[in-house]
């Protein structure tokens, strides 16, 4: 075969390898929405927090966020975070966190809580799901994490996603092996979208292989402002990177 040719064929099976690696690390980076467990149905109404959207609705009113920003999205860990925007300046936060809610109800609110703003980062935290009446197991807690990712992927597709690992609480305890599977399970469908990250917020908030009560109020559950004050010093500088 004349070298001209053997040329010719090789680089066209460069060309050809060239394309299946692209076509391989573009399916790698391909969201797996599909549901891992049985369907989980709430046993409370998802607008039960309907005046806290209000409230968003009339601050929205008087002065609409610039779109682009960095949306706090979840339950009341960030709901109690009221200075979030000063701890994370500059940094341009939207706090729509509310309530005691569950991934149902924010699913539920998201056009009004997340979509709104056009963001070009959404900050995910949400940990009640199961320790109500009617708990979800790891599984289903994942399940509705994908679900709400995925309502996000379709309106805003170049957002950034940060899901932020459930927190280990002193009240919660007794519970960690659920809720370390529930942060395992969400870490491994975070993987396989290429503009999705996860945060795992427990090196901060354990002591001797325990959560360290020095960090929470007297409920055992939420945070003083000490236990914010280590959350900034991990999530800042992972924020400042995406902007």
């Amino acid at each position: 075969m004349p070298f001209r040719d053997i040329y010719r064929f090789f680089y066209s099976m460069k060309k050809y390898f060239f394309l299946l690696g692209v076509l391989f690390v573009s399916s790698c980076h391909k969201p797996n929405f599909s549901s891992i467990a049985p369907p989980w149905t709430p046993d409370y109404p998802v607008d039960r927090s309907e005046s806290a959207i209000q409230k968003f609705e009339k601050s929205d009113a008087e002065k609409m966020p610039a779109p682009g920003g960095i949306v706090f999205a979840g339950s009341s860990t960030f709901t109690k975070w009221t200075n979030a925007d000063k701890d994370l300046a500059p940094l341009p936060i939207i706090n729509r966190g509310f309530g005691g809610s569950t991934l149902p109800e924010v699913i539920h609110y998201a056009d009004q809580t997340i979509l709104k703003y056009h963001p070009k980062t959404v900050v995910i935290y949400c940990e009640n799901d199961m320790f109500g009446n009617k708990p979800k197991s790891p599984e289903q807690v994942r399940d509705a994490y994908v679900a709400l990712t995925k309502i996000i992927r379709d309106k805003e597709p170049d957002a950034k996603i940060y899901g932020v690992s459930l927190k280990p609480s002193p009240s919660r305890w007794d519970k960690r092996r659920d809720v370390e599977k529930a942060n395992k399970l969400i870490q491994d469908f975070i993987k396989s979208d290429r503009r999705h990250e996860y945060i795992d917020i427990w090196p901060v908030m354990i002591k001797n292989g325990r959560p360290d009560g020095t960090i929470f109020l007297k409920d055992s559950l939420h945070m003083n402002e000490e236990g914010y004050r280590r959350w900034v010093t991990v999530l800042k500088p992972i924020l400042e990177k995406s902007e």
